[in-house]
């Protein structure tokens, strides 16, 4: 997934995988990361059963310069 803004990406419960260009992180309970939307991203869950997240996403216009400035 790619577009222009900032998101933040919280794991409240459970283990996902964060993909952000080509790197991975995992987040466990209470961590989070923040990055560029223009980067590719994405997600997975690790966990045996349900993880639950929390994503926020700023509109481009708030998100400062943009890939193509």
């Amino acid at each position: 997934m790619v577009h222009d803004g900032e998101e933040i990406v919280v794991c409240l419960a459970g283990e996902i995988e964060v993909t952000v260009g080509e790197e991975r992180h995992r987040l466990g309970p209470l961590d989070a990361i923040q990055f560029k939307t223009y980067l590719p991203h994405g997600w997975r869950n690790l966990a045996p059963g349900p993880s639950r997240l929390v994503i926020a996403i700023t509109p481009p216009h708030l998100a400062g310069p943009s890939r193509n400035h």
